[in-house]
């Protein structure tokens, strides 16, 4: 079993929590703020987490309980609620037991105060105590109990690397499969310019899809994409994810829903974009990394020297399609860098 202990004492961690974790056969990853725990979460599994409250938000900055509340609540936001048990480890028990309410809305398995008791309800206790109760969990919800014993799907992160796609910590999109997933979500994560996620009819998203399939055969595949992540959310995850929690549509189109939270990671597993589906209030959410190609360079250099350029300019300078044109000038509108002008005849894209 892989555990991840978020502990900024080195003694008590060196000294009581790895000869623990050493007797019961476990190995672990050692994160000492909030910022740390993130990066080891986005690039490993964990059976097990124990969370200090009181922890630093990032490297020399001061610890609070509230740095550790928010990494509780971005454990399971990332992997899930329940999905990866949470023990609560804090020398300021008071403090946790005002805040028990909040925390156990967030998703806590188990706490234990420190120093920890060396007899009775020791640290190894509550570790066996809570992956005993996780692991009767995770069977019921396996052999297909009663669809109450799993919990609802609450949102979560959308992790976008540069060859596959996560949801909750579980891969529902690789690259290299066929079938039009990958390119269905990928259009979805784009937000228009004014900052707010992209509304595609099944006509638009068939559109920017490559190669590009016909209208039905495009709502096929969302409904396939659909029943995939239902299906990974409840055997993997242990949560009940209806057909429209992650992709639903309304007479605008298809869209991701508000609760989920998109991040990217570049090929090394840095986290290069973050941001929240859900507009923040004025319109200031933040838009999706998009990683400029040789075309949309050109265009950006065109319009910076002449002011506007069409979409036929683009198609004769690289020599493209009107698809591919459509596609290198849209993903530049939906990240909020150029404009389209209708004013005249042909239209006319222009800076932002």
């Amino acid at each position: 079993m892989k555990v991840l202990v978020v502990e900024d004492d080195r003694k008590i961690k060196t000294e009581t929590i790895d000869d623990c974790l050493a007797s019961l056969g476990h190995e672990s990853d050692w994160a000492q703020h909030q910022q740390e725990a993130n990066g080891l979460l986005a690039s490993n599994d964990y059976d097990l987490i124990l969370l200090d409250l009181q922890i630093p938000s990032r490297a020399g900055g001061k610890d609070s309980p509230e740095f550790g509340k928010n990494l509780l609540r971005q454990i399971q936001e990332r992997k899930g609620r329940g999905a990866v048990p949470v023990i609560l480890m804090t020398a300021y028990h008071q403090q946790c037991v005002d805040m028990l309410t909040d925390l156990q809305e967030i998703g806590v398995d188990g706490s234990i105060s420190k120093p920890f008791p060396a007899f009775g309800r020791t640290l190894a206790a509550v570790i066996e105590e809570v992956m005993t109760k996780h692991r009767r969990f995770r069977l019921t919800a396996a052999a297909g109990g009663a669809e109450e014993s799993l919990l609802p799907f609450e949102g979560g992160v959308l992790a976008f690397h540069p060859h596959r796609i996560d949801l909750c910590g579980e891969t529902i999109a690789e690259e290299s499969r066929q079938g039009l997933a990958w390119g269905i979500l990928q259009s979805l994560r784009e937000k228009n310019r004014h900052g707010k996620p992209v509304h595609l009819g099944s006509r638009v998203l068939a559109g920017k899809l490559d190669p590009e399939p016909e209208q039905n055969t495009l709502i096929r595949a969302v409904g396939s994409l659909r029943s995939r992540i239902t299906k990974i959310m409840r055997k993997q995850v242990g949560r009940t994810c209806k057909q429209n929690d992650v992709i639903d549509n309304d007479e605008q189109g298809y869209f991701l829903q508000d609760w989920i939270v998109v991040e990217v990671y570049d090929e090394v597993g840095t986290l290069t974009g973050q941001s929240s589906v859900k507009a923040e209030p004025g319109g200031t959410s933040a838009k999706p990394v998009l990683r400029l190609c040789e075309k949309q360079r050109w265009v950006l250099a065109r319009l910076a020297a002449e002011g506007k350029v069409t979409r036929l300019e683009v198609e004769k300078e690289f020599g493209i399609s009107i698809r591919t044109a459509k596609r290198v000038l849209g993903e530049l509108s939906d990240a909020g860098l150029i404009g389209f002008d209708r004013s005249e005849h042909p239209g006319y894209y222009h800076l932002l």
